[in-house]
Parts: structure tokens; C-alpha cells; sequence
């Protein structure tokens, strides 16, 4: 089922419920069909600095984005080596046949990646439960001190996580780990014997003339600003004090070095880039449609009420126009928002380089954590902390409306829906 909006009356309500929430804003929101645009506007500094203004031009960094990238290419690598094309049936068994493989059997025991002690888990977790998050490999993202460290090569990175026991038996439920993403990056090298960015470029972003998006596998913003020209429109990112009102941007004091995210979150691109993928990805010009079906397919709940995780992307229901397909992205200086609303045929992109500081409220927050019941669940215990941290500090929900496009975003889907009535 699809619902034919009123385009011009679609973005004359966008617009206007946009125009209510604007305050101090940087970054660019884009939401289009695949054929016009219903709404697009950049606002703040891609450079405070040096003044220079956001613009459709301007690259940002999209964080865990990514994933869904990195779960297309894995599916894309499995159909181009297989040699079933002509057969979609024994085709489609073969390649969930593939996904149910091991790590092992695409990153052998004698593999660089485990420097001579690959894990035990490695034999027992599927690509499938790495895709979908239910691999019960801890993720090295929130591993002690994992700020403080530095990794030279693929195999240092590996080497920080992989000893840790699994958190749970693979398969038994969802717990996001950035390490099973950045696993993929290391399966897809394998499969096509190419580098994950070269592989991404060849394959995705030169074809659909994504022209301003790349996976870099080095330097920060601050190297890729000075020394490398597929960027010469990258923003920088900002922080504010999230107790604080009226708090000043400050650039952010640690960008993240492109190396460690990897597969799991290192994309860098632009709001017209990304329509563009979303435009090829749901109309079945990248992969055919039983692999689109593979990938959007709510095969476990997520941590969110009433979200479901596919392959790199979760799975929303909305009771005006139905299931839509999102991601969202945080990194150092940079959060975005990837979305397709597919009864409408809307696009609906959000990059921003503005997030909030919480390191003066950390020692708060592990205080109230640590004070929680142990009956509460994961989901519970989030909504709770919440509770507790904004009622003594209403600054932080003024703050967040005031920088982060997450309220936008949020009331563009109520606005979508509105129109759906």
C-alpha cells in the first residue's frame, strides 16, 4: 500500500514545523522523494572558525550509518561470487546458507586478523548474528579505557576485544556491538580480496555518483581536513555543556581517528549522497529484491520500544503510514539520521555536527546507574536515568531542542503522519 500525499501541501507543513524548532542549529536536513524535494535547508558552521557556512556540499561524518553499507556489501560480495546467478532459488538458499557460516570459515585460524590466537567464538558465531547484533561479542566501543587507546593495524583493534568471553549464547538476543560490524569489514575483504573502502567505492559510490562519500581508513577530521582531497568540504564538530544554559560551542578535543570505527561507523558523506543510496537501495538497483528482503526483515527487537533490527537497519511501524526503515549515527562531533518511509516514497536525512558534552555529568550518571534496581531491564533502567538526570537538570532537554536535530527529526515524522490521517 502507498498513500499519495499532497506534495506542496507536505512541504509547507515540514517547513513551517521546522521553522518553529530552528534555534541554534548546524547541519543539513533533507526530505525528498525520489523524484523532487519536499524539504531541504542547511543551517550553522561547517567551520566556526573560519565562518564557513554549512551547505549541501558540506561532508559529514555519519557514524554507525555505515552499517547498513557495510550489510549490503556482504550480501552484494556473497551474490557476485556465487555461481548460482541464473537459478534465484538455489541462489537465495545458497546465500542464506552462506550467512549461516562462521567467522571461521571466512577468517581462518591462520588468518593475520587473530595474530596467531584466534578465539573460541569464532567457530561459533554466524555472520547472521553478527549482522544483527545477537553475537555476544563484547563490543570494544565500551571497553575501559578504549578512549585511551590507539590501534596501528586491523589485528591491534581485534586484538583489544577478542579475548573477553561472550556476554551470552549467539542468537539468544540483541546487544549492539560495533566489534561484529567491524568483523564484517574484515569478511568482506576476504570474500572480494579488496579493501573494504576500495570495494564500497567501486561498487556503490562510483556507480551512483556519490561523488562527496567515502570510508576513510585513516587520520581524523583534523588529517583528512589538512591532507586529503576527497575532503575538501568536511565540517568540523561542536560541543556544548549539556548542563549548562545558554552553554557556548566549543570544537570537540578528540576526534576519532577513522581506523577504529571501520565498518561499524566510519562513512563520511552528504545529505544528497545519501538520498541517492536510499533512492537505489529501495528501488532494487543495488541488490535484487530477495536480498533487500533479507536486509529488512525484523528479525530481533531492539533495546528501543518497538524497533526490530534487520541487516544494518531497524525496523520502525508507525500507525499512520506503516513499517519504515531507519539508522541513526553518533560519533565524536557528528550524529545522523538515515531514514525511508516506503508508502510514501520519502527520504527523510538529518546530519548534524553539534552534539552535547556529557563529561562533567558522567560521575552522576554511573552513581545513578550503580542506584537502580537489578530488576529493571535494560530498556527500563534507560528511561529511569533519564527520568532522574533531566528533572535536576531541565537545562539539558532545553539544550538538546536548542542544538540537536533529534526533535526535528522526530516532529517531521509526526507531521508525515498528520498528513497520512
Amino acid at each position: 500500500m502507498t498513500y499519495k500525499l499532497n506534495l506542496e501541501k507536505a512541504s509547507d507543513k515540514i517547513t513551517n514545523t521546522i521553522d518553529k524548532l530552528l534555534n541554534k542549529h548546524s547541519g543539513s536536513v533533507l526530505v525528498a522523494t525520489n523524484k523532487e524535494n519536499i524539504y531541504k535547508l542547511c543551517f550553522g558552521y561547517a567551520d566556526i572558525a573560519r565562518k564557513i557556512p554549512v551547505s549541501m556540499d558540506t561532508q559529514f561524518l555519519a557514524g554507525s550509518v555505515t552499517k547498513q553499507f557495510t550489510a549490503v556489501a556482504i550480501l552484494k560480495a556473497l551474490l557476485d561470487k556465487n555461481i548460482n546467478k541464473n537459478d534465484p532459488t538455489k541462489l537465495k538458499k545458497h546465500i542464506e546458507s552462506e550467512l549461516n557460516n562462521t567467522i571461521e570459515y571466512y577468517l581462518p585460524a591462520e588468518h593475520e586478523i587473530w595474530n596467531g590466537s584466534m578465539p573460541v567464538w569464532a567457530n561459533t558465531v554466524t555472520i547472521h548474528q553478527l549482522l544483527v547484533h545477537s553475537s555476544g561479542i563484547t563490543n570494544y566501543t565500551s571497553l575501559p579505557d578504549f578512549e585511551k587507546q590507539k590501534f596501528p593495524k586491523n589485528s591491534d583493534l581485534i586484538a583489544f576485544f577478542k579475548d573477553y568471553e561472550l556476554e551470552f549464547t549467539p542468537g539468544e538476543k540483541f546487544s549492539y556491538s560495533n566489534s561484529g560490524y567491524y568483523l564484517l569489514g574484515m569478511i568482506i575483504q576476504q570474500v572480494t580480496q579488496q579493501d573494504l573502502d576500495v570495494y564500497l567505492e567501486k561498487t556503490f559510490f562510483e556507480p551512483l555518483e556519490m561523488r562527496s562519500t567515502f570510508l576513510p581508513t585513516q587520520g581524523t577530521v583534523d588529517d583528512l581536513i589538512r591532507s586529503d582531497t576527497r575532503f575538501p568540504n568536511l565540517a568540523r564538530g561542536y560541543q556544548y555543556e549539556i548542563t549548562k544554559q545558554d552553554a557556548n560551542l566549543e570544537e570537540i578535543n578528540r576526534y576519532e581517528s577513522m581506523e577504529v570505527p571501520g565498518a561499524a561507523g566510519s562513512l563520511i558523506s552528504t545529505a544528497e549522497d545519501l538520498l541517492k543510496w536510499n533512492n537505489a537501495l529501495y528501488a532494487e538497483e543495488i541488490i535484487p529484491k530477495f536480498l533487500l528482503e533479507l536486509i529488512l526483515k525484523p528479525y530481533l527487537v531492539t533495546e528501543r520500544a518497538n524497533a526490530y533490527y534487520g541487516y544494518g537497519i531497524e525496523i520502525m511501524k508507525s500507525d499512520a503510514f506503516g513499517e519504515y526503515y531507519s539508522h541513526r549515527g553518533g560519533i565524536p562531533g557528528f550524529r545522523s539520521i538515515l531514514t525511508f518511509i516506503p508508502t510514501l516514497q520519502i527520504s527523510i536525512i538529518t546530519l548534524q555536527n553539534i552534539v552535547e558534552n556529557q563529561e562533567l555529568l558522567a560521575p552522576e550518571i554511573e552513581k545513578i546507574k550503580a542506584s537502580l534496581p537489578q530488576t529493571l531491564s535494560k530498556e527500563e533502567s534507560s528511561l529511569e536515568l533519564v527520568k532522574i538526570i533531566e528533572s535536576k537538570y531541565p537545562t539539558i532537554v532545553e539544550n538538546r531542542n536548542c542544538y540537536e536535530f533529534g526533535p526535528i527529526y522526530d516532529a517531521i515524522i509526526k507531521t508525515l503522519e498528520w498528513l497520512c490521517i
